[in-house]
Protein backbone atom coordinates (compact mmCIF):
# COMPACT_ATOMS: atom_id res chain seq x y z
CA UNK A 1 0.00 0.00 0.00
CA UNK A 2 1.49 3.66 -1.13
CA UNK A 3 1.34 6.75 1.19
CA UNK A 4 2.03 10.37 0.41
CA UNK A 5 4.94 11.95 1.34
CA UNK A 6 3.69 15.12 2.58
CA UNK A 7 6.33 16.64 4.15
CA UNK A 8 9.48 15.92 6.20
CA UNK A 9 9.47 13.74 9.56
CA UNK A 10 12.91 15.39 11.23
CA UNK A 11 11.18 18.42 12.65
CA UNK A 12 11.02 19.83 16.36
CA UNK A 13 7.88 21.81 18.10
CA UNK A 14 7.47 24.76 15.61
CA UNK A 15 7.60 22.88 12.60
CA UNK A 16 5.39 20.20 13.56
CA UNK A 17 2.96 22.70 14.21
CA UNK A 18 3.25 24.16 10.62
CA UNK A 19 2.65 21.40 8.88
CA UNK A 20 -0.63 21.04 11.06
CA UNK A 21 -1.66 24.34 10.23
CA UNK A 22 -1.09 23.68 6.19
CA UNK A 23 -2.47 20.08 6.34
CA UNK A 24 -5.55 20.70 8.07
CA UNK A 25 -6.55 23.06 5.11
CA UNK A 26 -6.77 20.36 3.37
CA UNK A 27 -9.07 18.30 5.36
CA UNK A 28 -12.37 17.20 3.51
CA UNK A 29 -15.22 16.51 5.94
CA UNK A 30 -17.37 14.60 3.74
CA UNK A 31 -17.24 11.39 1.56
CA UNK A 32 -18.13 9.81 -1.88
CA UNK A 33 -18.57 6.17 -1.13
CA UNK A 34 -21.62 4.05 -1.54
CA UNK A 35 -22.59 0.58 0.13
CA UNK A 36 -20.82 0.21 3.14
CA UNK A 37 -21.27 -3.25 3.08
CA UNK A 38 -18.63 -4.58 0.48
CA UNK A 39 -16.18 -1.71 1.87
CA UNK A 40 -12.63 -2.71 3.44
CA UNK A 41 -11.72 -1.14 6.89
CA UNK A 42 -8.56 -1.26 8.47
CA UNK A 43 -7.77 -0.67 12.41
CA UNK A 44 -4.30 0.27 12.78
CA UNK A 45 -2.84 0.81 16.80
CA UNK A 46 0.19 1.45 18.48
CA UNK A 47 2.03 -0.07 21.21
CA UNK A 48 5.25 1.21 23.23
CA UNK A 49 7.77 -1.12 24.90
CA UNK A 50 8.77 0.89 28.89
CA UNK A 51 11.82 -1.13 29.18
CA UNK A 52 13.36 -0.56 25.71
CA UNK A 53 12.16 2.55 24.03
CA UNK A 54 10.43 1.08 20.88
CA UNK A 55 7.30 1.00 19.78
CA UNK A 56 5.22 -1.49 17.81
CA UNK A 57 2.65 -0.89 15.11
CA UNK A 58 -0.26 -3.18 13.87
CA UNK A 59 -2.73 -2.87 10.94
CA UNK A 60 -5.58 -5.27 10.32
CA UNK A 61 -7.64 -5.24 7.35
CA UNK A 62 -11.25 -6.40 7.60
CA UNK A 63 -14.61 -6.81 5.18
CA UNK A 64 -16.52 -4.57 6.68
CA UNK A 65 -20.13 -6.10 6.29
CA UNK A 66 -18.48 -9.74 7.67
CA UNK A 67 -15.91 -8.26 9.98
CA UNK A 68 -13.64 -11.01 8.08
CA UNK A 69 -9.85 -10.62 8.38
CA UNK A 70 -8.27 -9.97 5.04
CA UNK A 71 -4.20 -9.29 5.96
CA UNK A 72 -2.74 -8.26 8.69
CA UNK A 73 0.58 -6.29 9.31
CA UNK A 74 3.12 -5.14 11.77
CA UNK A 75 6.45 -2.86 12.24
CA UNK A 76 8.49 -2.08 15.43
CA UNK A 77 11.18 0.72 15.51
CA UNK A 78 12.78 3.36 17.81
CA UNK A 79 10.81 5.96 19.48
CA UNK A 80 12.68 8.78 18.16
CA UNK A 81 9.89 11.96 18.62
CA UNK A 82 9.16 12.96 21.99
CA UNK A 83 5.81 12.70 23.27
CA UNK A 84 4.37 16.28 23.27
CA UNK A 85 0.45 16.49 23.41
CA UNK A 86 -1.22 17.41 19.74
CA UNK A 87 1.62 16.41 18.00
CA UNK A 88 1.18 12.66 18.42
CA UNK A 89 1.13 12.18 14.68
CA UNK A 90 4.88 13.29 14.10
CA UNK A 91 5.50 10.42 16.96
CA UNK A 92 2.81 7.35 15.56
CA UNK A 93 2.59 8.09 12.02
CA UNK A 94 5.87 6.80 10.66
CA UNK A 95 5.82 3.27 12.19
CA UNK A 96 2.40 3.25 10.89
CA UNK A 97 3.06 4.26 7.76
CA UNK A 98 5.64 1.19 7.67
CA UNK A 99 2.61 -0.84 8.59
CA UNK A 100 0.67 0.14 6.34
CA UNK A 101 3.41 0.10 3.31
CA UNK A 102 3.08 -3.96 3.88
CA UNK A 103 -0.31 -4.10 3.22
CA UNK A 104 -1.18 -5.56 -0.19
CA UNK A 105 -4.86 -4.79 -0.37
CA UNK A 106 -5.37 -1.11 0.64
CA UNK A 107 -8.56 -0.62 2.68
CA UNK A 108 -11.21 1.64 2.00
CA UNK A 109 -11.27 3.27 5.57
CA UNK A 110 -9.34 3.47 7.85
CA UNK A 111 -10.04 3.89 11.37
CA UNK A 112 -7.65 4.42 14.63
CA UNK A 113 -7.57 4.58 18.23
CA UNK A 114 -6.75 8.72 18.30
CA UNK A 115 -8.69 11.80 17.15
CA UNK A 116 -9.70 13.34 13.77
CA UNK A 117 -10.40 16.70 13.81
CA UNK A 118 -11.53 16.62 17.18
CA UNK A 119 -7.77 18.59 18.29
CA UNK A 120 -6.60 21.23 19.48
CA UNK A 121 -5.46 22.16 16.15
CA UNK A 122 -8.39 20.29 14.24
CA UNK A 123 -5.37 17.83 12.86
CA UNK A 124 -4.81 14.45 14.95
CA UNK A 125 -3.61 11.43 14.07
CA UNK A 126 -6.65 10.23 12.59
CA UNK A 127 -6.78 13.25 9.95
CA UNK A 128 -2.97 13.15 9.68
CA UNK A 129 -2.78 9.64 8.45
CA UNK A 130 -5.82 10.07 6.04
CA UNK A 131 -4.12 12.59 4.58
CA UNK A 132 -0.84 10.62 4.16
CA UNK A 133 -2.97 7.58 2.71
CA UNK A 134 -5.42 9.90 1.39
CA UNK A 135 -8.35 7.28 2.56
CA UNK A 136 -11.65 8.06 4.34
CA UNK A 137 -10.02 7.73 7.71
CA UNK A 138 -12.25 7.77 11.06
CA UNK A 139 -10.64 9.05 14.85
CA UNK A 140 -12.10 6.52 18.19
CA UNK A 141 -10.45 7.52 20.98
CA UNK A 142 -10.72 5.99 24.40
CA UNK A 143 -10.75 9.26 25.88
CA UNK A 144 -11.35 13.14 24.80
CA UNK A 145 -8.48 15.31 24.29
CA UNK A 146 -10.53 18.23 23.32
CA UNK A 147 -13.97 19.87 23.82
CA UNK A 148 -16.90 19.38 26.24
CA UNK A 149 -20.44 17.17 26.05
CA UNK A 150 -23.24 16.56 28.11
CA UNK A 151 -23.89 13.55 29.65
CA UNK A 152 -25.64 11.02 28.56
CA UNK A 153 -27.92 7.63 29.54
CA UNK A 154 -26.52 4.02 29.83
CA UNK A 155 -27.84 2.39 26.80
CA UNK A 156 -25.66 1.49 23.76
CA UNK A 157 -26.27 3.87 21.28
CA UNK A 158 -26.51 7.15 23.19
CA UNK A 159 -24.43 10.02 22.11
CA UNK A 160 -23.78 13.34 22.61
CA UNK A 161 -22.10 15.98 20.63
CA UNK A 162 -18.60 16.99 20.99
CA UNK A 163 -18.09 20.78 21.08
CA UNK A 164 -15.47 23.44 20.70
CA UNK A 165 -16.72 26.97 21.26
CA UNK A 166 -20.10 25.77 19.95
CA UNK A 167 -18.63 23.88 17.13
CA UNK A 168 -19.56 20.18 16.57
CA UNK A 169 -16.43 18.14 16.05
CA UNK A 170 -16.95 15.00 17.26
CA UNK A 171 -19.54 13.02 18.76
CA UNK A 172 -19.50 11.08 22.33
CA UNK A 173 -20.88 7.75 21.52
CA UNK A 174 -21.41 4.72 24.00
CA UNK A 175 -21.44 1.24 22.46
CA UNK A 176 -22.04 -0.94 25.09
CA UNK A 177 -24.46 -0.84 27.81
CA UNK A 178 -22.89 0.82 30.84
CA UNK A 179 -19.75 1.26 29.82
CA UNK A 180 -18.09 4.45 29.14
CA UNK A 181 -18.18 6.04 25.94
CA UNK A 182 -15.66 6.54 22.93
CA UNK A 183 -15.24 9.61 21.09
CA UNK A 184 -15.84 9.76 17.46
CA UNK A 185 -14.78 12.48 14.97
CA UNK A 186 -13.79 12.38 11.62
CA UNK A 187 -10.54 12.27 10.22
CA UNK A 188 -10.44 12.94 6.47
CA UNK A 189 -12.62 12.18 3.50
CA UNK A 190 -15.71 11.43 6.00
CA UNK A 191 -18.33 13.00 7.66
CA UNK A 192 -19.48 12.98 11.77
CA UNK A 193 -22.92 10.94 10.29
CA UNK A 194 -21.05 8.48 8.47
CA UNK A 195 -17.78 8.09 11.24
CA UNK A 196 -20.43 7.35 13.88
CA UNK A 197 -22.39 4.74 11.48
CA UNK A 198 -19.31 2.78 10.96
CA UNK A 199 -18.10 3.05 14.11
CA UNK A 200 -21.61 1.26 15.34
CA UNK A 201 -21.12 -1.44 12.48
CA UNK A 202 -17.74 -2.49 13.50
CA UNK A 203 -18.57 -3.67 16.93
CA UNK A 204 -18.96 -6.77 18.06
CA UNK A 205 -20.12 -6.50 21.49
CA UNK A 206 -17.27 -4.76 22.86
CA UNK A 207 -16.55 -1.13 24.05
CA UNK A 208 -14.22 -0.69 20.96
CA UNK A 209 -14.77 -1.14 17.71
CA UNK A 210 -13.39 -4.57 15.92
CA UNK A 211 -10.59 -2.81 13.57
CA UNK A 212 -9.49 -0.96 16.50
CA UNK A 213 -9.63 -3.79 19.56
CA UNK A 214 -8.06 -6.47 17.07
CA UNK A 215 -5.34 -3.95 16.30
CA UNK A 216 -4.91 -3.82 19.71
CA UNK A 217 -4.49 -6.72 20.91
CA UNK A 218 -2.12 -6.95 17.84
CA UNK A 219 0.59 -4.56 18.46
CA UNK A 220 0.34 -6.15 22.67
CA UNK A 221 1.33 -9.72 21.57
CA UNK A 222 3.76 -8.59 19.19
CA UNK A 223 5.43 -6.22 21.74
CA UNK A 224 5.25 -8.51 24.52
CA UNK A 225 6.99 -11.47 22.42
CA UNK A 226 9.42 -9.16 21.23
CA UNK A 227 10.18 -8.45 25.02
CA UNK A 228 10.74 -11.93 26.36
CA UNK A 229 12.04 -13.48 23.18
Amino acid sequence: MKYLKLHSWNVGYKEAVEIQERLKKQIILKHSFGNLNDKLIAGADVSYSKESGRFYAGVIVFELGTMQKIEEATASGKVSFPYIPGLLSFRESPILLRAFSKIKRGPDIVMLDAQGIAHPRGIGLASHMGLLLDKPSIGCAKTRLVGTYNEMGKEAGLSSPLLIKDKIVGTVLRTKKNVKPVFVSPGHKIDLAASVDLVLKSCRGYRIPEPTRQSHNLVNRIRIYDTVK
